[in-house]
């Protein structure tokens, strides 16, 4: 041996589900800045990326994710900012588990990583306006017209962990837990 203790098993799991978590909010947390700085001189102001299917746009939400509830007021944002906290700390929680899969884990740690971007930017981003929201930018745009709302990477990140965990879930004993 090297001298180098190995991590235990929950060590490992818990190592795994952090890393996947930091690198995840890192990437949501750096555009949402490279947006802010790249787009603060065109705020609300499309910037076509690949036309016709992909503009940028700097938006503040202040709802919730694909602005489905357009503005949720102060007090539920920063309640839902804290509440990301609580959903991490449950996230990791349950992927430290024995039983629980390696697809799983990954799964846990990039919903993680979004609940992490999103809540910082409830509780901390300061929108124009007074009052703090959520940095969006993305915009896709539908080939009839019309185009899906803005959103970020931690949205992106929410949607995927979502559905590898359905995935792993619906593969069942196929995912064998690590």
């Amino acid at each position: 041996m090297n001298g180098v203790q190995q991590p235990s098993g929950q060590g490992r799991r818990v190592a795994e589900f952090l890393a996947i978590a930091g690198v995840s909010a890192a990437v949501d947390l750096g555009t949402k800045a490279w947006a802010v700085a790249a787009l603060a001189d065109l705020p609300g102001q499309t910037k076509v990326v690949a036309a016709p299917w992909l503009d940028v746009v700097l938006r503040y939400n202040r709802g919730t994710a694909f602005s489905a509830i357009f503005d949720l007021g102060e007090t539920i944002r920063v309640i839902l900012g804290v509440a990301s906290l609580a959903i991490v700390v449950a996230l990791l929680l349950w992927a430290r588990r024995p039983e629980t899969s390696t697809l799983e884990r990954w799964s846990a740690g990039i919903l993680a990583g979004g609940a992490i971007g999103n809540g910082w930017d409830r509780v901390f981003r300061e929108a124009p306006g007074g009052g703090t929201g959520v940095v969006d930018f993305v915009k896709i745009n539908y080939p009839w017209g019309g185009s899906w709302p803005a959103f970020n990477v931690a949205d992106a990140l929410l949607v995927v962990g979502i559905g590898l965990l359905l995935i792993a879930w619906r593969g069942g004993s196929a995912a064998q837990a690590e």
